[in-house]
């Protein structure tokens, strides 16, 4: 037993109360109804659940229920279809980009495929010099990005290989091959920004890198290609796991010296490093600006230069890349890098970004 407005009543009609009350407290007013009528209704409502307290009048109390709980549910239901619209439309427009990924992803397929397909004979592709020195273009029906291979025979990824002859500068003697590893844009952000229309990436042949992120080596293979015997690159990757096949890939080019460490910590691996030319990074951290900035006051030679894969979304998931971009230039400028070149790398990735800048270490 309990006592309700100063009366007794059953423990039926408390409990039938206690859900009204709720439901009452909880409910918002109707979208299309002006504050003022809300509350006049909020009233109404109040006035009938006093009487039907005072009356103990179970079945009023029902009613009273079911109308607020269905005005409740209409308003859920509502609510609901907006997020369901919202989601819907999201998700076509992720769906749009994401069929221009696979359609250009099929170009470069194809275009893989017909160099596979090759049985013999002059060969179906032209290869031609890049702006980028030790960069190539095999152009065929499509055109494909190569680079020449440090260990001819071998693959890294499963990519692509084209064999071509060269020219002999001995007539006496027959034209040799030479073997190209096809670069995939879409398996390497370095790739897509050459392809996205980089003026320098400032990697070539004889140069010494300094590559953080280095993963499992897929791209830093092709800056060993480009590099050449007698350039060196400094791969470092935090992943253990990673680091393994890091490691399985140096052994095979011997220019690629795997650094299993914190790129945060450059004191970690100096032993192991001269000064370089360039760094390439691709860390996708929210301090990347900051990681590169620490490598480049140990490694980088004055005047040298950096060139940093920005993932908006590992910066800050909740501001537009665009301005995610910006505020990674600003840090930048603070750590004595002066940006020269800055692209988006769609088709390719999705809010990526590729920076261009040089490194001042003297005033």
């Amino acid at each position: 037993m309990a006592y309700v407005a100063d009366e007794l009543v059953s423990p039926a009609v408390v409990a039938v109360v206690a859900v009204v009350v709720v439901v009452v407290a909880v409910a918002p007013p109707s979208q299309s109804a002006s504050p003022h009528c809300s509350a006049r209704a909020r009233t109404n409502q109040q006035a009938i659940l006093d009487e039907a307290v005072e009356a103990e009048d179970v079945v009023a109390l029902a009613v009273i229920v079911e109308d607020v709980v269905g005005d409740v549910v209409d308003l859920v239901v509502t609510e609901v279809d907006e997020v369901v619209d919202e989601v819907a439309s999201r998700l076509v427009a992720e769906l749009e980009e994401d069929e221009v990924r696979r359609e250009a992803a099929a170009v470069v397929t194809a275009v893989e495929d017909e160099v596979e397909d090759e049985k013999g004979g002059a060969p179906k592709v032209i290869l031609e010099p890049h702006r980028h020195p030790g960069v190539f273009v095999a152009k065929g029906k499509e055109h494909l990005l190569v680079t020449r291979n440090l260990v001819p025979g071998e693959s890294v990824y499963g990519e692509k290989r084209i064999a071509i002859e060269s020219a002999s500068t001995n007539p006496d003697q027959p034209a040799e091959k030479v073997e190209y590893r096809v670069w995939n844009p879409f398996r390497s952000k370095l790739a897509a920004g050459i392809l996205g229309g980089l003026d320098d990436i400032h990697i070539a042949p004889g140069k010494k890198v300094l590559y953080l992120g280095a993963a499992s080596g897929t791209s830093v293979s092709h800056v060993a290609d480009v590099v050449g015997p007698e350039g060196t690159v400094y791969a470092v990757e935090f992943s253990h796991r990673s680091g393994r096949d890091l490691i399985n890939m140096a052994k095979k080019r011997t220019n690629v010296i795997p650094i299993i460490e914190d790129a945060r910590h450059p004191n970690k691996y100096r032993m192991l490093m001269s000064m370089v030319d360039v760094i390439f990074a691709d860390v996708a951290q929210p301090d990347q600006a900051r990681i590169v900035a620490l490598n480049a006051h140990h490694f980088l030679k004055n005047n040298g230069h950096v060139v940093i894969s920005i993932k908006a979304t590992c910066i800050d998931s909740t501001a537009p890349a665009e301005v995610v971009f910006a505020s990674e230039v600003k840090k930048m400028q603070q750590e004595m890098l002066k940006p020269h070149e800055q692209l988006t790398l769609e088709p390719y990735e999705r809010d990526h970004a590729m920076v261009v800048a040089s490194y001042q270490r003297h005033k």
